[in-house]
């Protein structure tokens, strides 16, 4: 699906069979409709009526709420992530866990703080045991906390002066992607994740920074490129 498109990323976006298509105003709009009905007749694609929502400010797509000004964790993947225990009975149980969690990932300041305690136990082999301890209670009690009070998040606009801060230390590093306003900076998006033991022991901290900058860049090429930048 994605080779269908991929003249058109800039203003679609294409998730297996899910296509969102965003625009500025309504006159971009219709243009980018016209492009894409063009595009599906000329591929010979079948689309749903039943499930297509047109011209509209406001809509749920894969998990989020995303409306005119920014964008919005849905609160049934928040429930979901507070129906799992507290205490997790094996390794393939935090898995789940932890996927659910890192979808809710742009939204959460410094993730990989909280997955620290678990790699122990995502590299853990057949002939080792599982060994759950109170400090892996508490980090899924915090990411509990953390995603029942996730922040709405900004969408920056062409126009709009951003702002990316980034941290590392010995074992994780971590970006937030910030827009100016005439009151402050409103958060966009947040990333990060955990050096491997090869990483955080070689590099130096700069290499870490380094790191984390050129990850916000992969992560996030259509805000970042072709940005002034501070």
């Amino acid at each position: 699906m994605d080779n269908f498109f991929k003249d058109y990323l800039e203003f679609m976006f294409v998730y297996i069979n899910d296509i969102l298509i965003a625009s500025n105003n309504m006159k971009d709009h219709i243009k980018h409709l016209e492009i894409f009905s063009d595009a599906c007749h000329r591929e010979r694609l079948v689309l749903s009526e039943k499930k297509a929502t047109i011209a509209v400010n406001k809509i749920e797509f894969l998990g989020i709420l995303i409306f005119e000004t920014g964008i919005e964790l849905q609160d049934h993947i928040v429930e979901k992530i507070r129906n799992f225990s507290n205490v997790l009975k094996d390794k393939k149980h935090l898995q789940s866990f932890l996927g659910v969690v890192s979808f809710a990932g742009i939204f959460i300041k410094d993730l990989a703080k909280y997955r620290k305690d678990f790699r122990p136990l995502l590299i853990e082999t057949e002939s080792s045991k599982w060994k759950w301890e109170e400090i892996h209670t508490q980090r899924v009690r915090e990411l509990k906390q953390v995603c029942s009070n996730l922040p709405k998040l900004a969408i920056p606009q062409d126009k709009d002066e951003l702002v990316v801060y980034i941290d590392a230390n010995d074992y994780r590093w971590a970006v937030v992607l910030m827009k100016k306003t005439t009151t402050g900076e409103e958060p966009c998006r947040y990333t990060g994740g955990l050096f491997s033991e090869q990483q955080a022991q070689v590099w130096h901290i700069n290499e870490k920074e380094f790191f984390a900058v050129w990850k916000a860049f992969k992560k996030w090429p259509l805000f970042l490129l072709a940005k002034s930048l501070h």
